[in-house]
């Protein structure tokens, strides 16, 4: 959206409406992820209904083909200012923080944006789900694998675990109930998660762990 209305106007003079501080162009890569987000999210979730996916569907490729641009990605990582707390999902060397879509853009928006920081070396984070909510992420920085598997939460064996590199500018959307994990072996990673709907970092169905606790270290071994 923002980058339509961009190329809109590239001919035209704004007499008002000119954003005056650095603070307004965050805030607009922040609407344009929001936007990107939502309107992606309920494709997928269309598709699904109409049964040309299955539940749990995991797709890949390019921000870009999103319409979301390394500048603006870039914009939102290293220009909006957002504290990151850790650990993340009980891992040490992961710090996350939380743009609210309420907060940002009035009650009506149920949803919000992930700042995911993983140290290089990261290698504990448990293969998970989130059973009460949707992810589209963007890596914003740096390298890692992703790992997922296809097999239900209450019928994960370790078994089965299928991995593949994510590096900046890659996208993946993920609708919820998919056992999914990061690693980091070599560099850290950045990542820009957006939640649909918003759980708090806090709320116990943030996450949750099949009765197997699996973690990328076991694929040294």
């Amino acid at each position: 959206m923002l980058g339509a209305i961009s190329d809109a106007t590239a001919s035209l003079r704004v007499l008002e409406g000119s954003p005056t501080r650095a603070e307004s162009l965050w805030r607009g890569a922040l609407a344009h992820f929001f936007h990107v987000g939502h309107n992606f999210l309920r494709r997928v979730d269309a598709e699904i209904r109409w049964g040309r996916l299955q539940a749990p569907a995991f797709l890949s490729g390019s921000a870009t083909d999103l319409g979301l641009s390394l500048s603006h990605i870039d914009e939102i990582a290293t220009g909006y200012p957002l504290e990151l707390v850790s650990p993340f999902e009980d891992t040490p060397s992961i710090a996350g923080g939380l743009w609210r879509g309420r907060d940002l853009f009035g009650d009506d928006c149920h949803e919000a944006l992930a700042k995911l920081s993983f140290d290089s070396g990261t290698l504990e984070l448990p293969i998970h789900t989130h059973e009460f909510s949707d992810r589209l992420i963007v890596v914003a920085a740096g390298s890692g694998s992703f790992h997922w598997s296809s097999q239900s939460l209450a019928a994960f064996d370790g078994m089965g675990i299928r991995s593949t590199p994510v590096a900046i500018g890659d996208l993946l959307i993920f609708t919820r109930g998919l056992l999914h994990t990061f690693s980091t072996p070599d560099q850290a990673l950045l990542l820009l998660s957006y939640h649909s709907p918003e759980i708090s970092f806090d709320d116990p169905r943030q996450y949750t762990l099949p009765d197997l606790r699996w973690t990328p270290s076991q694929l040294l071994h």
